[in-house]
């Protein structure tokens, strides 16, 4: 007898043992307790019969569930739920602190413990025997092969996390540490009393339920099923057969007490959430990689969603709306859900089942308010938009269907419905018609970061902002798509939902943005093969615009001046993402009228070029000349206008005006922008600079900009106070920096090189003409270095030379390095490197009274200095040499440079700069003359430099 009952320990330790390390095979805590088994028995003593003692769980929880003893999860006991839940009577058994238990028809699941589904677990009987199923935060819920929850008609689910602790749904595998999958367990199913159009009578309305044996439908749309808030789904829909298998979350004839907000659904093997009929709204909804549609609606559903992002599996998923009504278009109520906000993902390829990866298909006569909604496809994405069938075209005709403000960022933007006698469809629609013809609607480029949009995006400024007046179960929300740009409202509570950084390198596009126009590309055209996509841009922008960059594409600009809004009336910003490529036809530049903006943005590892047309395709050359350039029409202070509260300037080119009163005015911003063969020609006198700024004020960035062989002036300044920073000029054809009429700006690093037999100066200063007139140019510029080109005439007769500064300018020079070449003669040497012209007697008065200034500059010329005059009354008024060499820090004397930059061992130029951060804050300290620090060279990266 003693020998038996240690073997019969024996057997079940050992079998216990080998369920554990089946368990143990799938990962996850597991726990098994022998006892403490002994190898011999002692003579027991008798003894009283003990009264157990029930643990706070087992007090909680026994009466309506059992302990799985033989597992573990997450280091807490596992609790299996099976069957049906009732109500119960007697005293409260719900715990305390995060325990639960149940309180008559109330009951609690913890998260002290983790739950586990057994088979198909139903809350309440069909509208009798209700019950409140609460789910605290936090709590974890696992489901096997066959197993879902059933919240049935008339009882409720109060499922309540938070942000930081959600309620998680999960397979068993996934609980145990085991890869997660769809299909491995059910789902979780709302059953309500609101109405479907699959009943003919609301009022003894028993719509079945797809799986199992249960009903759903009635007449009431106010029917409450309770809360679900911060609540994840994942790897649930197993398959019954082909045409039944599981959402991750069903909603079936759920009426609008019903809260949902705060959900995902992940990786599910059927659709991720449906609505059967009802009445229910949903908000802050992600659906991720779901197999089928990622949102379904049929049968009459009247609720709305709002703030839903969806995203697609490659060769895995359908559609991400998939949305109907009824067969019978006298079925009622007609499916006509209110949905705004919404960001559709589209997959590439197919899923297993054969079905293309595709935006959103609307059918079997569906009503619908679609507002702000985004569909973005992939280079192998099926259509994005499309409607089907006789009923639905009868929606989208008489108004219960529409779709505004939204965005179609697709290779196959829409599917348009089709007279098709088999099908017995006898209507058809031209989809893109329908949609283009709706108000707010777009079809371009959406410009996202991963699911948010950057911050140049057109979605942020095209969404309805009136969200509310159109449907008061919604809330206001002025962008296109689910995010913002700013708030990502699915942080903490989600899985596998991320934004994407930033790329390293740019992406490809397959589609032009919104305010340009698709190119056909003929393969060959172009020097650069990866560009399979041109977008043109011409007349007049007077909407914000985005250039989005991509490895394959590049922006024409064409039909002559494209111009971006209109004088201080339909303001408008052009954005320019980094790495953008554009390139002009030959009379054609970009101007930016006064009140409107460019946001060039580039980087030093992305910069935008702007470039002529010659440059970029086969079998030609860039030269100056090819094309205009870029126009900056500010509201500035210039001395061209008597009245500044009321000027009006003519552009030196085209039909275009600047000037005012504000100097702080803002045209924008460019950064890390190369010009390039701009600068044609009208006539003698007209030219086009490569960057002009007429009366551009201090609000607009300048920094990193380079313009490259200009067939005018590299860049001219007309009056404003607009300030620079890195500033490279190469091989510009006249002046590499002019300016007059009033500039009092400030400028720093500029680096200038000229080709030989082809440019003129590298700074031409001047400010008026006329006596008294105001403002005075006086710039304030430090860190330059200029390399002047021989004293050989270009073909306007021009020399090559360093600095003349004329016309009554006033001007604070500091840190200038001028180092010409050093022949024998003029086609080897350069011409004059500081020249004063005293025909304006102004200007000799600036330089008695100080407001013309040069300090702590070298000059290092064969021909230093030059004195020149027109005017009689001041000839020979200043001595060049003897007013620069009396100034503090000057000299004339040889240095020593390698590409334009000294040795870190010189002593000429490094030390011996002026710190202008001393005199104004827009400076970067410096001690050094000349635009570099003998170590750091800030062009390097972003210029272009001709081979």
């Amino acid at each position: 007898m003693h020998i038996k009952t240690v073997q019969i320990k024996r057997m079940f330790k050992l079998g216990a043992l080998a369920t554990a390390l089946a368990l143990a095979g799938c990962g996850g805590d597991i726990n098994i307790d022998t006892k403490g088994e002994t190898t011999t028995t002692p003579t027991p003593t008798p003894s009283p019969t003990p009264t157990p003692t029930q643990t706070e769980q087992q007090q909680a929880y026994s009466g309506f569930a059992t302990r799985n003893t033989s597992l573990s999860i997450d280091g807490k006991e596992v609790w299996t739920l099976k069957g049906a839940l009732a109500s119960a009577t007697g005293d409260s058994t719900v715990g305390t602190g995060d325990t639960g238990g149940q309180n008559g028809a109330t009951i609690v699941l913890g998260n002290d413990v983790v739950w586990e589904l057994d088979g198909a677990v139903v809350a309440g009987g069909d509208k009798a025997d209700s019950v409140v199923l609460e789910v605290r935060a936090g709590t974890k819920i696992v489901g096997g092969g066959d197993a879902y929850l059933v919240i049935s008609r008339g009882s409720q689910i109060n499922a309540q996390g938070t942000s930081t602790n959600p309620i998680v749904f999960t397979s068993q595998e996934s609980a145990l540490g085991q890869e997660g999958k769809a299909g491995q367990w059910g789902g979780l199913v709302l059953l309500g009393n609101a109405p479907v159009n699959s009943c003919p009578d609301l009022t003894a309305c028993d719509a079945a339920f797809e799986v199992g044996s249960h009903n759903y439908g009635g007449n009431d749309t106010e029917d409450s099923s309770g809360t679900i808030k911060y609540v994840r789904v994942e790897f649930g829909g197993f398959k019954i057969n082909d045409t039944q298998e599981m959402n991750g979350i069903s909603f079936g004839g759920v009426g609008s007490g019903t809260t949902v907000d705060h959900v995902q659904v992940h990786l599910n093997n059927d659709d991720g959430v449906e609505f059967w009929g009802g009445n229910v709204s949903v908000s802050n909804v992600v659906l991720t990689e779901n197999f089928d549609d990622s949102l379904d609606w049929t049968n009459g559903w009247q609720g709305s969603a709002q703030h839903v992002y969806i995203r697609q599996a490659d060769n895995g998923s359908n559609r991400g709306i998939e949305a109907d009504s009824n067969s019978d278009a006298q079925a009622t109520p007609q499916s006509m859900p209110a949905i705004a906000n919404v960001t559709i993902e589209v997959a590439d390829g197919k899923n297993s089942g054969g079905d293309d990866a595709e935006g959103i298909l609307l059918r079997k006569g569906t009503g619908a308010h679609i507002f702000n909604t985004l569909v973005k496809g992939g280079a192998d994405s099926g259509e994005c938009l499309e409607v089907n069938d006789d009923n639905t075209v009868n929606s989208a005709n008489d108004g219960n269907l529409t779709i505004t403000n939204s965005l179609i960022d697709c290779v196959e933007p829409f599917k348009d419905a089709k007279v098709d006698a088999e099908e017995g469809r006898t209507l058809s629609l031209d989809v893109s018609e329908w949609y283009m013809n709706q108000d707010g609607n777009l079809v371009g480029a959406s410009d996202l970061n991963g699911y948010m949009p950057n911050s140049s995006s057109v979605a942020l400024t095209g969404g309805n902002d009136d969200l509310a007046t159109a449907d008061a179960r919604l809330k206001d929300a002025d962008y296109i798509g689910a995010f913002d740009g700013t708030n990502d409202w699915t942080t903490g509570w989600t899985t596998k939902v991320t934004t994407t950084p930033a790329p390293s390198e740019l992406p490809t596009l397959t589609s032009c943005p919104v305010g340009t126009t698709s190119e056909t590309v003929t393969a060959g055209l172009y020097k650069d093969s990866n560009v399979n996509l041109v977008c043109s841009i011409s007349g007049n922008i007077t909407s914000n615009t985005t250039l989005l960059a991509g490895k394959n594409v590049m922006y024409k600009i064409d039909g002559g001046a494209v111009i971006v809004g209109g004088d201080k009336i339909n303001s408008a910003t052009l954005s320019i993402q980094a790495g953008t490529q554009l390139f002009a036809t030959d009379e054609s530049y970009i101007a930016v009228s006064r009140g409107s903006k460019i946001m060039a943005q580039g980087t030093a590892a992305h910069p935008i070029t702007m470039t002529s047309q010659q440059d970029v395709i086969n079998g030609a050359t860039g030269s100056r000349g090819q094309w205009g350039g870029l126009v900056l029409l500010g509201n500035g202070l210039t001395n061209k206008c008597d009245d500044h509260t009321a000027c009006d300037v003519s552009f030196e080119v085209g039909d275009h005006q600047y000037g005012g009163n504000d100097n702080t005015d803002n045209s924008g911003q460019l950064s890390y922008v190369v010009v390039k063969y701009a600068g044609f020609k009208v006539n003698d006198t007209q030219e086009m600079n490569g960057i002009s700024f007429a009366a551009v004020g201090s609000g607009t960035q300048v920094d990193h900009i380079q313009v490259h062989a200009n067939g005018d002036d590299g860049v001219e300044f007309w009056g404003g106070a607009v300030n620079l920073k890195y500033v490279y000029l190469t091989d510009n054809f006249d002046d590499s920096l002019d300016w007059t009429n009033g500039w009092q700006g400030k400028a720093q690093f500029v680096y200038i090189t000229h080709e030989d037999g082809s440019a003129n100066r590298g700074f031409e200063g001047d400010s008026h003409k006329g006596d008294g007139d105001t403002p005075v140019s006086k710039p304030v510029i430090s860190n330059v270095t200029i390399l002047p080109g021989v004293d050989v005439e270009n073909a306007s007769g021009d020399k090559g030379e360093g600095i003349l500064l004329r016309v009554a300018t006033a001007a604070s020079l500091n840190n200038i390095l001028v180092q010409g070449r050093k022949g024998d003669r003029s086609a080897t040497e350069s011409g004059e490197c500081l020249e004063l012209d005293g025909t304006y007697a102004d200007l000799v008065t600036n330089v008695t009274g100080g407001e013309l200034t040069i300090e702590n500059s070298v000059i290092d010329c064969n021909e230093p200095f030059k004195y020149s005059s027109e005017n009689t009354d001041t000839a020979d008024a200043v001595n060049v040499e003897t007013w620069f060499t009396g100034q503090t820090g000057n000299s004339a004397q040889a240095v020593s440079l390698t590409n334009g930059m000294p040795a870190t061992t010189d002593t000429i130029l490094l030390g011996t700069g002026k710190n202008m951060s001393a005199v104004d804050s827009f400076f970067t300290t410096t001690n050094f003359i000349g635009a570099f620090d003998g170590t750091n060279d800030w062009t390097n990266g972003w210029v272009f430099i001709p081979q």
